[in-house]
């Protein structure tokens, strides 16, 4: 395997005194299965530092990893942590664990403290065996991020998507709470941004490692913005025009309800939805559908979320995603 180190949005360089990957007995857990502990080298070096704006990339790591099995990465930062920005995912849905001085392979009891975001660490590329097709991109929002799913349990739509693909895909959840397709976002997610997914979709999608398929699950939040349909569709079919130039096959996700009798989408905004949603459906610009939308509405109101599927009126509960996740056909993945 091998680790990818992001400072895309730090204020300062970063210098990791240390890097070390291990197998974790459990999701959430800083305990490491006996044995497993590797250092990562970058350029032959157990040190990197990474400039502001960048990225880095590590030695090949040989430790194997099985399907579903959780990871520990310890970064050991000397230098740039409390720079005014840095790169992280709020409210990434795990628990992180914090400790002074260089803990890189260090037993749970080195860690004295948690947080609930996780910094630096952009992804994880394994070398796929022989049944491994690629990797399936799923861009969206909050909803796609995981919001209100259990913490450490990885029931996501996303999670649960690749436990029915059963490992012949690697879904890679490339969800921002809040994002939209159109505009980016200052105002939301912690104390930082969440980038115009028609900025973020050629780092995000198109230079991730063996992909496939996008499924493209954004626009909730542009129509809460009062975005015009004709506006949300034409950045829609321009991501996936841009994923199709690269090889990239795209199904479109419809946009799921927000309804209620107050403070949801109002009768101009349903309009938009709907409006989408019938592109979703029936263009030629996309490779297939996986309708979101039917998989959790409220038959008797489709204009909101089944009262069973709802963590609150925009965002669908565990049942819903997994609802979400099961509606999606994977004959859609060839």
């Amino acid at each position: 395997m091998r680790l990818r180190l992001s400072n895309a949005f730090g204020a300062a360089d970063v210098t990791f005194g240390a890097v070390g990957v291990s197998r974790a007995v459990a999701s959430g857990s800083a305990e490491l299965v006996a044995g497993t502990s590797r250092p990562v080298t970058f350029r032959g070096r157990g040190s990197v530092t990474v400039k502001a704006g960048a990225t880095a990339v590590s030695d090949p790591v040989a430790l194997s990893v099985a399907y579903g099995q959780d990871l520990a990465v310890d970064l050991y930062v000397t230098a740039g942590g409390d720079a005014a920005a840095i790169t992280g995912h709020d409210a990434a849905q795990g628990t992180q664990f914090v400790g002074a001085g260089n803990q890189a392979g260090a037993p749970a009891a080195a860690f004295t403290g948690y947080i609930n975001s996780w910094f630096w660490l952009d992804g994880v590329d394994v070398r796929p065996g022989r049944a491994v097709r690629g990797s399936i991109v799923a861009l969206g929002d909050s909803i796609t991020d995981g919001a209100y799913t259990t913490w450490n349990g990885n029931d996501r739509w996303t999670d649960v998507l690749a436990s029915r693909l059963g490992g012949a895909y690697g879904v890679l959840n490339q969800g921002i709470g809040g994002n939209q397709v159109l505009t980016d976002r200052t105002d939301c997610c912690g104390a930082g941004t969440s980038i115009a997914a028609l900025k973020r979709e050629r780092a995000d999608v198109r230079e991730q490692t063996g992909v496939r398929y996008l499924i493209l699950a954004d626009g909730i939040n542009d129509i809460g913005y009062n975005a015009a349909a004709a506006d949300l569709i034409a950045g829609l079919r321009t991501i996936a025009q841009r994923a199709h130039a690269s090889g990239i096959r795209v199904i479109g996700a419809t946009i799921t309800p927000y309804g209620c009798e107050s403070g949801c989408f109002g009768p101009e905004q349903e309009a938009v939805r709907q409006e989408v949603n019938a592109w979703v459906r029936t263009t030629r610009s996309l490779d297939g559908v996986a309708d979101f939308d039917a998989a959790i509405r409220d038959p008797e109101n489709q204009a909101q979320v089944l009262p069973a599927y709802q963590a609150d009126h925009l965002h669908p509960n565990i049942a819903g995603q997994r609802a979400m996740a099961e509606s999606i056909d994977l004959h859609l993945f060839n």
